[in-house]
C-alpha cells in the first residue's frame, strides 16, 4: 500500500541515501562507452577510478583520453575475484568502494554475485537490471 502523501511514479526506485564518494575507489569492469559514462560520472563525484580491461581491449576514445591525462588508472588485465578486496582504499583494508561492470555473459553475474557476497555496491548496467545493488 502507498502513503497517500507521497506520489508514485511506476516503476521508479526512490533513493535511501546518499552517498559522498569523495576519494572512494570505483573499480570500473570494461574499456566501452558505458565505461566511459561511468568514468566520467565517478570523477565528477570526486572518486578515484580504476578501469581493469586487457592490455589488448579496444578502449573508447574519451576513456584513453582520461588515462593519458591520468584520470583514471588502466589495470591492464582481467577481473580476478580478489580484486574487489584489493585495490580500494587503505583506510578499510583494501575493499573498493563501487563496482561497474560494462561488459556480458556469464562473467557479469559472477562478478554480480561476488559483490552482492561481498556487500558491494554494484552496477552492471541495463543488462540485467534485476540484480544490480545500486538504487
Amino acid at each position: 500500500m502507498v502513503h497517500p502523501g507521497l506520489a508514485t511514479v511506476a516503476p521508479s526506485r526512490q533513493l535511501l541515501t546518499a552517498v559522498d564518494s569523495t576519494g572512494h575507489v570505483h573499480l570500473v569492469i570494461g574499456s566501452n562507452p558505458l565505461a566511459n559514462a561511468r568514468c566520467t560520472r565517478s570523477i565528477e563525484v570526486g572518486a578515484q577510478v580504476k578501469v581493469l580491461a586487457a592490455a589488448d581491449a579496444e578502449i573508447h576514445y574519451a576513456l584513453m583520453k582520461r588515462i593519458e591525462e591520468g584520470a583514471v588508472d588502466w589495470l591492464k588485465r582481467d577481473f580476478q575475484d580478489e580484486d574487489l578486496q584489493t585495490l580500494g582504499r587503505d583506510l578499510i583494508d583494501g575493499v573498493v568502494d563501487a563496482v561497474f561492470v560494462t561488459v556480458g555473459g556469464k562473467n557479469a553475474l559472477s562478478m554480480q554475485r561476488n559483490c552482492l557476497r561481498s556487500r558491494l555496491t554494484a552496477d552492471i548496467g541495463s543488462r540485467y537490471p534485476y540484480i544490480n545493488s545500486l538504487p
